[in-house]
């Protein structure tokens, strides 16, 4: 999608005030919130991890949520839930031309360089006060467990064999995460943020994005890294389908082999 088509398309679409950008970004914060702490501690067992479970529940009913609201907003303002309808106002576009693909490679391996290294980093914040998990945190996002297998992360799956769980694993995180993600914070907030922060309106979404998730704020130095990454492909390079590429390659690409391979037993 080139610049001027861009901006004029920007130019169009309704722009938030401060405060509402602001409640955009509290509200999913405030429902993962309670469903971790609040909900969440009637299926936790005292002195026990996170049922996968509860887990796989969160991540489906937290995403979906965003995903439902970010449909929902863009359809009130009139726009029909097609691919075609949708394609303009949330940047429905792959990159174009071999130097911005090239960009687009340079840009993932930098983004999985960097959020390699915020793992040091994550692991010391997640032993300040304040910014501690609990211990019932799932490992797959905890510093502070050390895993060496699927078996840590999954403690209470039998994963040998367990093509059902995998293919579980893989839809919700591709639809709620990665779709749900996308289509809210960089499909529809992203170019509703530019009458406030104008061009900078990427890295005020990428901030945003990161402080969202309090409720694992120890893991904010990797989100922040891939936050940015997310809002500079949606945003200045225009493309969403790039944006969740770079999501799905930070989230899931290594999880994924990994739990593959213990599902079929590799390795």
């Amino acid at each position: 999608m080139d610049e001027t088509k861009m901006e004029q398309t920007t130019a169009a679409v309704p722009q938030l005030s401060l405060w509402g950008i602001l409640w955009m970004f509290t509200w999913p914060a405030l429902w993962y919130l309670f469903l971790i702490y609040g909900l969440g501690q009637l299926f936790i067992p005292a002195g026990g991890t996170t049922p996968t479970w509860y887990f796989l529940f969160v991540l489906a009913v937290g995403t979906g949520a965003e995903l439902i609201a970010g449909l929902v907003l863009l359809r009130r303002e009139g726009y029909p839930l097609t691919l075609v309808g949708l394609r303009d106002r949330i940047r429905l576009y792959w990159p174009k031309g071999w130097k911005t693909w090239g960009l687009a490679v340079l840009l993932l391996i930098l983004g999985i360089v960097l959020s390699m290294l915020m793992g040091p980093v994550s692991k010391a914040l997640a032993g300040v006060p304040g910014f501690v998990p609990p211990a019932w945190w799932p490992a797959a996002s905890n510093p502070t467990i050390q895993v060496e297998s699927m078996s840590d992360v999954f403690p209470d799956i039998n994963l040998r064999g367990n093509v059902l769980f995998l293919l579980a694993f893989f839809s919700i995180g591709l639809v709620g995460n990665i779709f749900g993600e996308g289509i809210y914070y960089r499909g529809y907030l992203l170019p509703r943020m530019h009458g406030v922060f104008g061009r900078w309106a990427w890295v005020a979404n990428g901030v945003l994005f990161t402080l969202k998730h309090v409720y694992q704020r120890w893991l904010y130095p990797g989100i922040l890294v891939g936050g940015l990454f997310f809002a500079f492909a949606a945003g200045p390079m225009g493309s969403l389908p790039l944006a969740m590429v770079f999501h799905w390659a930070g989230n899931f690409f290594l999880l994924l082999i990994m739990l593959t391979m213990a599902v079929f037993g590799i390795g």
